[in-house]
């Protein structure tokens, strides 16, 4: 059995497609919408998670694979997405998501990740020694976390206009 167990690779890999059908055509009201004050918009989330792509998954991977003797996690700017893709319409932003996913999904079945490869340690540099198979679990975690923070905004976003039935959906509730 593969450390890539087939749970995580399907959220990773549908992750695309949900984030597409969610916000391909959604108004930019919509893709702007931020849900409380410090709240990230849909926008913002898709940069994080396209730029995590880029800059967190694959990179701590790699560390954990290699063979040197100090494996440590550089920190994640949570925020870098924001300016790496600062003026991005939100499709093509999608797009360039779905090009990094299939990328990052096709070199994990290049490595052939294997059991034992799930015990690789490295040290993140705010909650210590990880392992690898924890490194997975947490980016389907965090995918599906981001698309219930994308719905949910888009749920309130919407929200004043149901009007007497917004009794019935507890994600208005204040």
């Amino acid at each position: 059995m593969t450390v890539m167990c087939d749970e995580v690779r399907r959220v990773l890999e549908r992750t695309p497609v949900i984030l597409r059908g969610l916000l391909d055509g959604a108004p930019a009201s919509a893709i702007d919408f931020h849900e409380r004050e410090g709240a990230w918009s849909p926008w913002q989330v898709l940069c994080h998670l396209a730029d995590a792509e880029i800059t967190d998954w694959m990179p701590r991977l790699e560390v954990m694979m290699s063979t040197a003797d100090s494996r440590r996690f550089s920190p994640f700017d949570r925020e870098g997405g924001f300016g790496r893709y600062a003026g991005w319409s939100t499709s093509k932003l999608l797009t360039e998501f779905e090009q990094l996913r299939a990328a990052n999904i096709a070199h994990i079945d290049a490595m052939r990740l294997t059991a034992a490869d799930g015990q690789r340690t490295a040290v993140h540099p705010e909650l210590g020694v990880v392992t690898l198979t924890q490194l997975l679990a947490c980016w389907s975690t965090h995918d599906l976390a981001h698309i219930a923070q994308i719905t949910r905004s888009l749920v309130r976003q919407r929200g004043p206009d149901v009007g007497p039935w917004r009794k019935y959906f507890s994600l208005l509730a204040d």
